[in-house]
């Protein structure tokens, strides 16, 4: 850029946060030139904690195997998923591709490391200067590239400094995690706990073992149904899973824009991704895996062409994820009936078809099809 600050550094890429998002934008970038020049900046030291179920799907780990990166260890594996109704009706299966549990501590710390190796250059610092133009983007007014990568979660500094709004009501919800003992005699796996009590959204308490004898365990449910704050999701939070020791735990709290209502997810020369673009799965609340899918693309459209990154980004993302987000806005009103869930647990324990295609829709890019839709309508009418 002709007469700009000779103390301001240039680089091919910028991306804000070192979450799954940012380090996949990263790895990607370098994959695709490796030769790149890629700022990768957070607000936290590597290994910091990030409040989250903790649970990897299958669809991650393939996504970034197709990287070069082993994300997972093979002691952190859970090939069971139970599925608990709020009429008590549980589904449970081994899934034809397990899972995985692992802290966000050491997952994300993997990736970022892996993005470093591969010439990614790490600086802890909070951003609180997003300047766009016509040809790049200056950040805090010390460094500048000619597209900036948005993956810094659900309080985004990138997207607001964009003039994009944040999440609000049925389309934002919040919820508590901690980490309580696994009970004795527990079998090893991952369970989602719906609600009796459907005050709107997710509304549904989570347990899932880690590989160190302890178990992620909490609650969420939608921000414009919650009436008494982080005392009402705890309490919930007891309710539905009786069976942990939960004194003495301590929980964060943390919020999940829900794909439901997403921003532009590209404005110029900055790409808004995970988080940052509402991309978490409003029946599992599941974000992980549209973080990386949403991250490998945009790092690639990045140092492809600049010029055009926005456009290929915002595109690539509609085929990837357009026709599960326009369904999912349509089914999720129905996930406040309890009657709905009810029968869909009761499918699911009867057609592994059915269970298999909701852990594809909740943990993956898949949507559902019209047999799930008759399958579901036979199990409400013999309720």
């Amino acid at each position: 850029m002709a007469g700009k600050d000779q103390d301001v550094s240039d680089w091919d890429v910028i991306v804000v946060g070192a979450g799954p998002a940012g380090s996949a934008a990263a790895l990607a970038a370098l994959e695709s030139k490796p030769d790149a020049r890629v700022l990768l900046l957070d607000r936290a030291p590597l290994g910091r904690d990030k409040v989250c179920g903790d649970g990897i799907a299958p669809h991650t780990v393939a996504a970034l195997d197709a990287l070069g990166v082993r994300s997972v260890e093979p002691h952190e594996v859970v090939e069971t998923v139970k599925l608990s109704a709020p009429g008590g009706a549980s589904s449970s299966a081994v899934t034809s591709d397990p899972g995985y549990v692992v802290p966000r501590a050491t997952f994300d710390e993997r990736l970022a490391r892996a993005a470093i190796e591969r010439g990614a250059v790490f600086v802890e610092r909070r951003v609180t200067s997003v300047v766009p133009d016509d040809s790049g983007v200056t950040v805090d007014g010390q460094d500048r590239a000619p597209v900036l990568i948005a993956a810094d979660g659900a309080n985004s500094v990138v997207r607001r400094a964009i003039g994009q709004g944040h999440n609000a009501k049925r389309a934002l919800a919040v919820a508590v995690r901690g980490y309580a003992p696994t009970p004795k005699g527990r079998p090893r796996e991952l369970e989602i706990r719906w609600d009796a009590r459907r005050a709107g959204g997710l509304c549904y308490a989570w347990s899932f073992p880690t590989a160190n004898g302890t178990s992620n365990v909490g609650y969420g449910m939608s921000a414009a149904a919650l009436t008494n704050g982080r005392a009402e999701l705890e309490e919930r939070m007891r309710l539905l899973l009786p069976d942990h020791d939960l004194d003495g735990v301590e929980l964060s709290g943390h919020n999940l824009p829900l794909s439901v209502a997403t921003p532009q997810f590209a404005v110029g020369r900055v790409l808004l991704t995970g988080d940052a673009a509402s991309l978490i799965n409003p029946l599992t609340g599941e974000g992980i895996y549209s973080a990386v899918a949403s991250g490998i693309m945009a790092g690639r459209a990045a140092v492809t062409d600049a010029a055009s990154a926005g456009e290929r980004y915002s595109r690539e993302l509609r085929e990837k994820f357009g026709r599960q987000h326009r369904q999912l806005r349509l089914v999720y009103p129905l996930v406040d009936s309890k009657a709905v869930l009810d029968a869909v647990i009761r499918a699911c324990s009867t057609n592994r078809g059915t269970f298999d295609r909701l852990l594809d829709v909740g943990l993956g890019e898949s949507s559902f099809r019209m047999r799930d839709v008759g399958t579901l309508l036979r199990h409400l009418v013999r309720r």
